[in-house]
This record gives C-alpha cells, sequence and structure tokens, in this order.
C-alpha cells in the first residue's frame, strides 16, 4: 500500500476510523470504526470508499443520498438482501404499495440494528449482544417490537449465510427464545359499540360515529376504512357493501354493511355540506368553525388520519367508559370474529369475509378468535348433534 497518508482515515480515541466529511454524509457516506491497528483489509476498504466519493464528487456516478457498508458486514449483506428482494418483485411484476412498504418489518427492524451492528462483521457478533439489544427494544417500545427485531435477524442471517458471509448453523440469536407475545384477546359487544356510535353522534364527531359503524359491520382495519371511497361503494337489493383491496394484503374484499350502518352512513353523507369526490376518503374530522370574532380560523372537515382517529376515539371511548378502559377500534375487528364463530361460520368462511388467511393461520386463529364461552358452547353442541347422528347411523346398519 505504501506509507501514503489515506485520505479519512484518522487515528481517535485509541482506534483508527474513517471519517467523512459533512459533504461526503450527505451523499450517504457514514463514519467506520477499526481497531487500533491498521490492517491491510482496513486500508484496502478506506481506498476502496475514497474511490466511491472521487466517482460521486466528480459526477461519474450519480449524486444520491445513499449508504456505504464495509464488504462483508450486516449492514452490507442487509443492502444485498433487500435488493435481491426487490428485484424478484420487478421480475414478477409486483409492486408494493406506500401502505405495505411503511409495514414492512426489515426497515422497522433494521432501524436497530443498523446502529447496533451495521458495520461489523457478523460472525463477531456475540449471542449476549443480542440478547442485550432485545432487551432494550423490549423495555422502550415493546415486547412485540423485540419479538419482530429478532425475527428479522434470523431471517436475514439466512440470507447472509446463503451469500457466503456467515455459516447458517452459527446464528447466535439461536442460543436464547424469542417466543412471541401473547396476542391481545380484548372484544366489544355490539350494546357497547352501539353506545360509542350514539355518543359520538350526538358529540358532533358524526365521522367517527360512521367509521365506528362501518368498521363493526365490515370487519375490516382501522386503515382499510379510513381508505374507503364514494366509488368503492355499491348498492345492491340486500344492501349496502364496499369493493376494496386491502393495504397490509392487496387482498380484495367485499365488506358489506348492515341496514342500520347504511344509515348512518347516510345521514352522515348528507350532513357533509359539500359533494365528495368519488376518489376522496369519505371519512372526516369535525372541522372547525370558530367565528372570526373569536379569534378562531374555521377549516373544513379533513379525512381522518391515524393518529387522529386513534386521539378521537379515545375521548369517546373515556366519556362512555371512563379512563381505565383501553380497548381499542382494531379490536372491533376481533369481535366480530368473536360473534361469527360462536354463531357457527367456520374459519374458511371468515377468512373470506376479513380478506385474510385465517383458515391457515394459527396465530391469526388466535389473534382474531380467542376463547369465549359461547364458543366452546357452540362446539359442545356441534359434538353432541354428531354424536346423536352416529349413534343413529349405526342403529340403522344394525336393523
Amino acid at each position: 500500500m505504501g506509507s501514503d497518508k489515506i485520505r479519512y482515515l484518522v487515528f481517535v480515541c485509541g482506534r483508527w476510523r474513517w471519517r467523512p466529511t459533512a459533504a461526503m454524509r450527505r451523499h450517504g457516506f457514514r463514519l467506520l470504526n477499526f481497531g487500533p491497528a491498521l490492517t491491510a483489509e482496513d486500508k484496502a476498504q478506506a481506498i476502496r470508499l475514497n474511490e466511491d466519493w472521487d466517482r460521486v464528487r466528480t459526477g461519474a456516478e450519480p449524486s444520491v443520498k445513499r449508504k456505504v457498508w464495509p464488504r462483508g458486514s450486516v449492514g452490507d449483506g442487509y443492502e444485498r438482501a433487500r435488493g435481491i428482494r426487490a428485484k424478484e418483485r420487478a421480475a414478477k411484476g409486483l409492486a408494493l404499495t406506500t401502505e405495505q412498504e411503511s409495514r414492512d418489518d426489515w426497515p422497522r427492524a433494521w432501524k436497530w440494528l443498523e446502529t447496533a451492528c451495521g458495520d461489523l462483521d457478523p460472525r463477531t457478533i456475540s449471542p449476549e449482544d443480542l440478547l442485550a439489544l432485545r432487551t432494550l427494544v423490549a423495555q422502550r417500545v415493546s415486547e412485540s417490537e423485540a419479538h419482530r427485531l429478532i425475527k428479522v435477524w434470523r431471517a436475514l442471517w439466512k440470507k447472509m449465510a446463503a451469500m457466503g458471509y456467515c455459516a447458517r448453523e452459527a446464528d447466535p440469536s439461536l442460543t436464547f427464545s424469542n417466543s412471541a407475545p401473547a396476542p391481545r384477546q380484548a372484544v366489544w359487544t355490539a350494546a357497547e359499540v352501539r353506545l360509542l356510535v350514539r355518543r359520538a353522534w350526538k358529540a358532533g364527531y358524526r365521522g367517527l360515529a360512521a367509521v365506528m359503524a362501518v368498521s363493526w359491520d365490515t370487519q375490516l382495519s382501522p386503515v382499510d376504512v379510513r381508505r374507503l371511497t364514494l366509488s368503492q361503494m355499491r348498492r345492491e337489493e340486500a344492501g349496502t357493501l364496499f369493493l376494496v383491496a386491502r393495504a397490509k394484503t392487496g387482498r380484495p374484499a367485499i365488506a358489506t354493511l348492515t341496514r342500520r350502518s347504511e344509515r348512518i352512513l347516510r345521514a352522515y353523507l348528507g350532513g357533509l355540506g359539500f359533494d365528495l369526490l368519488s376518489d376522496a376518503p369519505i371519512f372526516r374530522t369535525r372541522g372547525r368553525a370558530e367565528s372570526h370574532a373569536e379569534g378562531g380560523r374555521p377549516w373544513a372537515p379533513r379525512p381522518y388520519t391515524k393518529d387522529k382517529l386513534a386521539t378521537d376515539f379515545a375521548v369517546i371511548r373515556e366519556e362512555v367508559f371512563g379512563k381505565a378502559e383501553r380497548r381499542t377500534l382494531a379490536d372491533f375487528r376481533r369481535s366480530g370474529v368473536v360473534e361469527a364463530t360462536a354463531g357457527g361460520a367456520g374459519a374458511e368462511q371468515i377468512s373470506a369475509k376479513m380478506a385474510n388467511t385465517l383458515s391457515a393461520s394459527n396465530r391469526l386463529h388466535r389473534t382474531y378468535a380467542p376463547v369465549e364461552t359461547a364458543t366452546v358452547r357452540q362446539v359442545d353442541e356441534a359434538r353432541r348433534a354428531g354424536r346423536a347422528k352416529i349413534a343413529n347411523k349405526d342403529r340403522t346398519k344394525v336393523s
């Protein structure tokens, strides 16, 4: 390599570092830490990074924001794995929606992994390091987020092993368990939902009242309800329905309404005071209509956002059930499954209603169909009926 000084390579706090300038950081180059003694491989890596920067600086490569990771590092493996996933989807003609991208677990987990071990060789990461990171995420966010983190890590490790970065059987996360937290079991009753809808309507939250009525009947998730438009609405002899594609899975769903919810929706639309475009979100906030004399600035009702919908629902929930109540609008979906199961609907039928894979996923079934007394009694009745049919068939054969 010679004895010439390598640009941006400095010795700070007892170790060598490749430290990019502010201009370089704006293009995605980041600080890389080496050991107390430089190896030939470290110097080669620093020289490659300088060459990459020269190509960006001189315009030989597009001036775009990107991150440059050491060869063979966890970050390098992550970027390659993500790139392969994107090319695979493109080859199949599949494109993720913005909503689906926002729900991708990999970038969500990478926010933690990047800081902890992005520039490290995966073979140098110990089980203690990963367990400490998992514990930190569980404390700062939730046990569900910690479980997701290790789940993504294990999937990433398999891909890095396939690319030759590490040995498949040497995953340090396999030395400890990563049990999924117990799914939510909270459910609402139809009577409770009617109280919420009635209170929201009287308090002026008519958009929220319509959201709750539609959510209860359709069993759509809150994000799917927020995205409903008039162009998706169909009126049939049996009642009103929406033809939608779910935000999370993209699967088509038929969202049907009862006559009661249909009347609430029609009253809400009639009281908006303006005509909605066919592709505009239906459900909106209360808006504000203070007079200028009072110093207020009026605005028209705006489409519900995720946070605003949760905030308004919490206001009505507290008024009806008090501050101790913690059930959410998303629990409407599970409540509908409990009702349907108790009424004798099968998993395949419920899957068609919810546009998911409930019939093929044990975890989804545990999430949306918690054990209820009514369900257990329904199964007991079915067993007794089946036992009687079998006994009658046996008696017929004997005769």
